[in-house]
Formats: C-alpha cells, sequence, structure tokens
C-alpha cells in the first residue's frame, strides 16, 4: 500500500464491522442486552421533539394558548437533560479510516465495558480484499441518490482476526458516511502493494442485518 502519496479520505461510518466471529457474537449479545434503555432514550427524546415543536408553532402562531404551552417548555427541557446526559445512546458505532499507516477499524461500544476495539491494520498484515457489492439500490434520504450497501472482506495475517468483514452503505458520492471512498482507496493501494484484490456482485439489495445472518457463525 505505498508508491504514491495517499489521497485525503474521510473516515466512513460502518454498519458492522466483525472482526472474528466470537467477537461479533459477544457484541451483538451485549447490543441487545442493553437496547432497552436506548429505547427508553428514544421515546423520551422524540416525545422532548413533539413537545417543544408545540411549543414553538404555539408562540409563532400566536394562539390563546400560546402561554399555557410555554409552562410546559420547563419541564420538556429538563427531561430532554435527563434523557441526553443520563440514558445511553445507541450502543455500538463502526468507523473505517484509510491513514499513512493502513486501514484503521474503530468500534465504540459507548456503556458496553470490555466491548472497545480499534485495530490498525497495516499493509503488510493484508493478504487479499475482496469487495462484494449489493444491486437494487434504495432511496434513503429524500432527493437524495439511490444507495446500495458493499461488503469488505479483510483477509489479514493476524491470528485472533483473519478474516475481518465491513458492511455499510456504499454511496456515488464521496462522504462520511460512505464506504465506497474508503473502497477504492484500499483497492488502489493493495494493487499499488502486491496484494491481490477481487470484487463480485452480491444478492439484491438486502439489509445489514440480512447480510451479517450470512457470515458463519462462531
Amino acid at each position: 500500500m505505498s508508491g504514491s502519496p495517499a489521497r485525503p479520505c474521510k473516515p466512513a461510518r460502518a454498519e458492522w464491522i466483525r472482526f472474528a466471529p466470537a467477537d461479533d457474537v459477544s457484541c451483538h449479545a451485549a447490543m441487545m442486552a442493553n437496547m432497552r434503555p436506548v429505547l427508553w432514550r428514544s421515546v423520551l427524546l422524540g416525545g422532548c421533539v413533539l413537545i417543544l415543536a408545540f411549543i414553538v408553532q404555539a408562540v409563532w402562531r400566536d394562539v390563546p394558548y400560546a402561554g399555557e404551552a410555554v409552562l410546559l417548555g420547563l419541564p420538556a427541557l429538563t427531561a430532554w437533560i435527563v434523557g441526553v446526559l443520563f440514558l445511553p445512546g445507541p450502543d455500538l458505532s463502526f468507523h473505517v479510516e484509510i491513514n499513512d499507516a493502513g486501514v484503521l477499524l474503530r468500534r465504540l461500544a459507548r456503556g458496553l465495558p470490555g466491548h472497545d476495539k480499534v485495530l490498525q491494520l497495516a499493509p503488510q498484515q493484508m493478504r487479499a480484499l475482496e469487495v462484494v457489492t449489493y444491486a437494487g439500490a434504495v432511496d434513503v434520504y429524500r432527493g437524495g441518490p439511490p444507495m446500495a450497501r458493499v461488503e469488505l472482506l479483510l483477509h489479514t495475517t493476524l491470528d485472533d482476526c483473519p478474516l475481518i468483514r465491513v458492511v455499510g452503505m456504499d454511496l456515488p458520492v464521496p462522504q462520511r458516511w460512505s464506504l465506497r471512498q474508503i473502497k477504492d482507496e484500499l483497492g488502489r493501494r493493495c494493487t499499488l502493494a502486491g496484494i491481490p484484490v477481487s470484487e463480485r456482485a452480491g444478492a439484491t439489495y438486502q439489509a445489514s442485518s440480512a447480510i451479517r445472518a450470512l457470515w458463519p457463525p462462531a
């Protein structure tokens, strides 16, 4: 992965990174065990948003009940602060980044002690790269371009992580939420370093959970 200067490459958010089968199982179990407070946080913050929107429109339209609506602001803001500070957010988030040292894979497991993992994959630790592109793009954002998913299979020389799987959205334009930029730059670096790169088409559009369900169990 050397031979030419690296192009600027923003970190991309993946939907899931599987470092090893057992590791994947433990993360999923921990995530599901902590899903209840996350749902409570979502319900609380969603309710606060609705209350604040009700207050804003009442004041904006200067309706007769505007004064009573404003009185709801204090408890709504108090509940918002409680939700943000004291209830856990989403348990797992995954990031992939290209840097001068190679590929940085990061899992942030907020509220799940013992499940954080950061792995810097050096060029000499890569044996091969497989790219699976799933067809059947779907409209995710209103007015935005159709999106599909991409899966990266990183074959490594690491004993504990011989095959790292990454799945995420494959946007047609480079931005923070896309793996396309990572895929293209990583493939370019692997080709320059003589590391085998292959690309194949996956099944018609699948959700991230459906793709993960096809991965061999621990």
